[in-house]
């Protein structure tokens, strides 16, 4: 495994290679992350992580300046799965302008839920992927469908540039207690993440009356009740349509956003 720290380093690396797989990844890597690894590595590709906190997708300094950072750890486990590169960029590898603007032009879909309550998000994820794929010319990106909205936002803007990336979803990866496993785990102790299992297990026994609600008042309060103090959205999407549904089908999918002892997680089923 080579652990490469510059741009420049890692496109003179990357000169002549093909049949790349590509995970990007903001470290604290789990069993998530694994999973993504070796789909890649089942698929025979010369397998690339990078590891890279991007600033521009927080709007709020505090959880940057928070977000769990394990580089010893993500090394080990990117070297016991036979990850081929690690590119480990620093900051003014990817902005190595003062001022950043970003012109990329985003689908419709960044306007709901995590583009409404994290102003600017989409935009720091499609500049940072864009910039990360201008070092790496992969074949394959892998996604986590942990983070849905962001793997179709991030999808439609390379059908927009007509990237020929192919961008491989990467089914959710579960604790025992249901919750889906997120970097942000780390932050909550035994308790709250007892309480985050309990949410989750609940909103699946009863996605379908959460989809069929209008208002979904009722399930809120209940996350609340159970001990989240705070309920961003529960919203139910048609995502052959990507538009909000009443309607239970094999395209629908219930989103949401809430926060246990100040630490946001977000889930999806």
């Amino acid at each position: 495994m080579k652990i490469i720290k510059t741009a420049n380093k890692i496109t003179t690396e990357l000169t002549n290679k093909k049949n790349i797989g590509f995970i990007p990844t903001m470290g604290c890597l789990h069993d998530g992350h694994v999973s993504l690894i070796r789909k890649s590595k089942k698929k025979k590709l010369l397998t690339i992580v990078s590891i890279f906190v991007n600033p521009l997708q927080f709007n709020n300094k505090k959880d940057f300046k928070k977000y769990p950072k394990t580089i010893s750890t993500d090394l080990r486990i990117c070297k016991k799965n036979k990850v081929d590169y690690v590119y480990l960029p620093q900051e003014n590898d990817i902005y190595p302008e003062k001022k950043i603007v970003t012109k990329n032009k985003i689908h419709f879909f960044k306007n709901y839920m995590e583009g409404k309550f994290r102003p600017g998000h989409f935009e720091g994820v499609i500049e940072v992927v864009k910039r990360l794929l201008s070092h790496i010319k992969t074949t394959y990106l892998f996604l986590g469908k942990k983070d849905y909205q962001q793997l179709i936002i991030i999808k439609k803007y390379l059908e927009s540039i007509k990237s020929k990336i192919k961008v491989v979803p990467c089914d959710t990866i579960r604790a025992k207690n249901g919750i889906a496993l997120s970097s942000r785990n780390k932050l909550l102790d035994q308790k709250s993440l007892n309480t985050a299992g309990k949410i989750i297990n609940f909103l699946k026994k009863n996605k379908n009356q959460i989809i069929k609600s209008n208002r979904n008042i009722f399930f809120i309060n209940k996350i609340k009740e159970f001990g989240a103090n705070k309920v961003d959205y529960l919203s139910a999407f048609n995502l052959k349509q990507l538009k909000k549904t009443n309607k239970p089908s094999v395209n629908t999918r219930v989103f949401l956003a809430y926060y246990i002892n100040g630490v946001r997680l977000i889930d999806n089923f």
